[in-house]
Formats: structure tokens, C-alpha cells, sequence
């Protein structure tokens, strides 16, 4: 998949020596050097924890490389950019995606139509906002994969969904941060594909406990991400970029953060007020309506998805068999 970056950014590459964190400039990656931008090791976590110098660096870096200065991206494998310690998801968290849900979850012996059931749900998320809390749940860092990486399709399941996201990276350590200073705690973006074994997720013998999270979303290979961390200040205005979601090279998810119903403040807020966010951490925004539970069509073997969000860039992965 061909990339440049506009401006720079941050990411993890492979040139077949093993992985390394480079800045990312139009199409060439730079490799950041130990005792450069931190004391020691130029590692993820190392530059998330100075974030704020980091961050003030990066750009004077990226003026002063010349056009030939570093490596092609095209020549390396692009890792997935993050190491998180954390990763939190917030769920049901776009009007189009909880309005599908409600419309689909319909029962037999409602005799709404589906603008009167759709004025409900609009009713229902408006009272969810003024009173009550984001749905998150954690995920596992052993999920993640490349933006160019397949994605195994374990054998268990045969209802294997997709979810397009904004992720926001955490710069600096959060415990109950109010929502007018969560921005300051925000170090970039991301883009996540929170791939789903619906069949798996809630099993009629555990229904009653709630989803089955592990088994569900953290299978290896089920958090493609990437390709690169776009530093916030890139971004004018986050809740403008467009999400898309292709299989195949069907368009099946077109939204924007705008839609969310709870925004990345807001998520910051909540999430820390019952834990702490800690630099390089991870926490995913919720998926835009147009899974595949909406358009009844599960992930196969064969299958490309190209998750994409304009002004971060996005993934291609070929979905294959899990061999067990």
C-alpha cells in the first residue's frame, strides 16, 4: 500500500533487522537515534513519556530533513505505531450505529415505523448524553496488528465483524481530568479497526454476565492499527475527518467524529474519573453505523477491508484462516 505522510508523524517500522520508532516525512521515514529526543532508547513509551518535548522537537526535525534523508516507507514494514500499557474502547457511541442497533432490535410486537423508532432512539441517546456515562470497556495489547497485517479468522466463529475508529493516543498521565482540560492530555491519532466475533460475544451461557470481551475482541490480529500517530496539533479539528470502512471495495461505514455521542473530552473525563490514563495508552472513539450485522454480511477468508480516516491514513488487511 503506497503512503506519504503531510507534515510528520510518528511510527513503527521493521527493515528486516528488527523494529524500530521513526518520524514519518512525505514518504521516507527517518529513524530516531538512542539519547536523541529522550535519554536512552528512542521506544514508544520512552517519547510518549516526554510527550511535551517531544512533541515541541518533532517539527524542527522534520524541517531539516532533506528529500533523500532516511528510508522509503515503501521499503519497510509498517508496524502498527502504538505500544500501549492500556487500551480502553468506548462502545455504542454513534447516533447512526445506536439507531441501527435500536431499529434492528426491534420486537415482533412493536407497530412503530422505523421514523417513529428511529424519534425514540434520537429521544434515548439525547437523555444518555444529559444524564448519564459512555459505555468502555478494556481491551488487550496483544490484539494489535499492522495497518498491511492480515487478520486471522479463528474457526470458532462465523459472524466476524468490523468497526472503523478514531483513536486517540494519551500524552500525559490522566486521573481525574475534567472535560474543558482533556484535550491537554491528548498526544495524536490513530486509526483502529476493532474487528468482532459477534457470535462469540454473547453466548447464550453467559448472556446474564454481560459480553465475553477476551474471546469476542481480543483475539491476535482483531486491533489493526495504524499506519501512523498524527500529532493533535496536525489535526485542526478531529471531529471533522472522515471515517470509511471498505470491503472489497464496498463502501460500507462513512461518518465523522461529529456523530459521536459522547465526544473524545467527554470519554477522557469519564474514563478518568474511574481509572488512570497513562502516556501511550490507548482509547478508541466507537464505530460509526454499517457493520456487518447491518448489511448481514460477516468477514471471510479472502475478504480486504480498507479502514481508512482522511488526514491519518488508513489500513488494507486480507482476512485469512486461523490455522489451529
Amino acid at each position: 500500500m503506497t503512503r506519504s505522510v503531510d507534515g510528520h508523524a510518528l511510527g513503527r517500522f521493521d527493515d528486516g533487522t528488527g523494529a524500530f520508532t521513526g518520524l514519518a516525512v512525505g514518504d521516507r521515514v527517518l529513524r530516531l537515534t538512542d539519547d536523541s529526543l529522550v535519554k536512552g532508547p528512542a521506544t514508544y513509551l520512552a517519547l510518549l513519556e516526554e510527550w511535551a518535548t517531544v512533541s515541541a522537537a518533532l517539527p524542527r526535525l522534520a524541517a531539516q530533513a532533506g528529500p533523500g534523508d532516511g528510508l522509503p516507507i515503501g521499503d519497510l514494514d509498517v508496524l502498527a505505531p502504538v505500544e500501549p500499557r492500556q487500551i480502553f474502547q468506548a462502545g455504542a457511541n454513534y447516533r447512526s450505529h445506536v439507531a441501527q442497533i435500536i431499529l434492528a432490535s426491534r420486537e415482533p410486537d412493536d407497530l412503530r415505523s422505523d421514523e417513529e423508532l428511529r424519534r425514540a432512539a434520537e429521544q434515548m441517546m439525547d437523555e444518555k448524553v444529559r444524564r448519564g456515562n459512555p459505555f468502555v470497556f478494556a481491551g488487550l495489547p496483544t490484539a494489535l496488528c499492522g495497518p498491511d497485517h492480515d487478520v486471522l479468522l479463528p474457526p470458532e466463529s462465523s459472524q466476524i465483524d468490523w468497526e472503523t475508529e478514531l483513536a486517540v493516543v494519551i500524552g500525559a498521565r490522566a486521573h481525574r481530568v475534567p472535560a474543558q482540560r482533556a484535550m491537554n492530555h491528548v498526544a495524536g491519532y490513530t486509526v483502529c479497526n476493532d474487528v468482532s466475533a459477534r457470535d462469540l460475544q454473547f453466548t447464550p451461557e453467559n448472556r446474564v454476565l454481560g459480553g465475553d470481551w477476551i474471546r469476542a475482541k481480543n483475539r491476535p490480529t482483531f486491533l489493526p492499527t495504524g499506519p501512523f500517530l498524527v500529532p493533535a496539533e496536525q489535526i485542526p479539528d478531529h471531529r471533522q475527518l472522515r471515517i470509511t470502512f471498505d470491503l472489497n471495495g464496498e463502501r460500507m461505514q462513512d461518518d465523522v467524529p461529529a456523530s459521536m455521542l459522547f465526544d473524545v473530552p467527554s470519554l477522557i473525563a469519564a474514563v478518568s474519573a474511574a481509572t488512570t490514563l497513562l502516556p501511550g495508552d490507548l482509547l478508541l472513539t466507537g464505530s460509526p453505523a454499517g457493520n456487518g450485522g447491518h448489511w448481514r454480511r460477516w468477514l471471510q477468508p479472502g475478504d480486504v477491508m480498507e479502514a481508512a480516516i482522511a488526514g491519518l491514513g488508513g489500513h488494507r488487511n486480507r482476512c485469512v484462516p486461523e490455522v489451529v
